[in-house]
């Protein structure tokens, strides 16, 4: 006990060396977490407050693109501009606004578009009157020519695919609910009926449920998400300095003076274990204190880790069991510091893009979801899932635990055989 406690000393000191990149350590995940989570909160919550300005040049004049524009300008999310500096837009000042980039969505409601809805819903509902009553007497044309009207929308190359399939389905959605009313207002008129009662109430209805291990439904926040990702970052990242001051002791002659003591490996490797934990701990708790007391100051949902708290320090120990292993192995086998500093780091931010920390898993391709389950990130970030998000117990929590744990020991194995096969050469 008291070779470790001087073993541990040791590896304090040497922390103690940088200060400043200690404290980075520490500051950096807190800076990150605050930043993403109010960003992603302020989209999540406050959407009806951001609106996408969109350019719109209408060639119509009839109602039913008037009822378009209504509905679009309704939409919370949407600023209709017509005009800039007292100028109607036209086709090509919009296109070139949108080509230069200082735009970024432009729609053109053709010419006759709403002459061309209510002729072509006249027609069908003609069609179908003369096939239903054969012998009832149908007013105008049963023949169309003319299938189809196309409202152009023009995007800015820069906009997400995402995005613009939202502005899409957002407008074909209401096209679409323009045309069945047309087509209810058309019937109403050739059977002289009111027909309101089929559109006054909707046949089917959802509700949202969020399943947790015991039932309790959890409505998810951005701090239950961001929380978990960053703090894993953090905890990861530990294995730069791990790494740099393991090759610094070989370098300079440090491990070859200590196997002179009467100081064994095992204690050298459990002091490091110990110190760079704690450090991961602290990191963890740092990361916690933030979500919990931080955030409802600054605007933030406040994290609630009422009967979490315990299952979260075992998910953040593993984790950090994980990190610090990975780092033992790196600086084994790195002999200078730039290859210790850029792997390490390197290494991390493809261990978190694989395993969901930036992307959700589920969103991947086949393949990368396959290649994620081998990520020691993807690991964790299930078991602080598991805990915050679906209130899973100790239990639950044991393969994701048994996986970090087998990580951590088999770098740790692989790192102490290359030591001992190397020092036998």
């Amino acid at each position: 006990m008291y070779k470790i406690f001087h073993a541990v000393l040791k590896e304090l000191r040497l922390l103690r060396r940088d200060l400043l990149g200690f404290a980075i350590i520490f500051l950096m995940p807190v800076v990150l977490i605050i930043t993403i989570t109010f960003i992603q909160n302020s989209v999540e919550n406050n959407s009806a407050r951001i609106q996408l300005p969109v350019l719109l040049v209408n060639l119509d004049e009839g109602d039913l693109s008037k009822k378009v524009i209504e509905n679009l300008e309704t939409n919370n999310n949407i600023k209709i501009i017509s005009e800039i500096d007292g100028e109607a837009i036209t086709e090509n000042s919009g296109r070139g606004l949108i080509a230069k980039g200082t735009q970024k969505v432009l729609i053109i409601i053709p010419p006759e578009f709403s002459d061309f809805i209510q002729n072509q819903t006249d027609i069908h509902v003609n069609r179908l009157m003369s096939t239903v009553v054969p012998d009832m007497e149908v007013e105008g044309d049963t023949e169309s020519n003319t299938l189809t009207k196309e409202v152009q929308i023009h995007f800015d190359p820069a906009i997400s695919s995402s995005i613009k399939s939202n502005i899409k389905g957002a407008i074909e959605s209401m096209i679409s609910e323009l045309e069945s009313k047309a087509i209810y207002e058309t019937f109403e008129r050739e059977l002289d009926a009111d027909l309101s009662f089929l559109t006054e109430q909707k046949l089917v209805v959802f509700k949202e449920y969020s399943v947790s291990v015991n039932e309790i439904d959890i409505a998810p926040t951005a701090v239950q998400h961001n929380l978990p990702a960053w703090t894993l970052f953090a905890i990861f990242f530990i294995v730069i300095p791990l790494s740099i001051n393991i090759v610094k002791e070989k370098n300079q002659g440090t491990y070859v003076r200590l196997k002179t003591l009467p100081v064994s490996s095992f204690h050298l490797m459990l002091s490091k274990i110990i110190v760079y934990l704690l450090v991961c701990m602290i990191q963890f708790y740092l990361m916690l204190m933030v979500s919990v007391f931080l955030f409802p100051i600054i605007g933030l949902p406040a994290l609630d880790v009422e009967g979490k708290l315990i299952g979260l320090t075992v998910v953040a120990l593993f984790s950090g069991l994980a990190a610090i292993g990975f780092g033992v192995l790196i600086g084994t086998f790195a002999k200078t510091h730039e290859q210790a500093a850029p792997f390490g780091a390197t290494s991390v931010v493809i261990l978190a893009a694989i395993g969901g920390l930036w992307f959700p898993v589920f969103a991947m391709p086949e393949t990368m979801q396959m290649i994620a389950k081998v990520s020691p990130m993807n690991w964790a970030l299930e078991g602080f899932y598991d805990v915050l998000l679906r209130s899973a117990g100790l239990i639950s929590l044991a393969p994701n635990l048994l996986l970090l744990l087998t990580f951590f020991i088999i770098n740790i194995t692989i790192a102490v055989a290359y030591e001992k096969k190397i020092n036998q050469l």
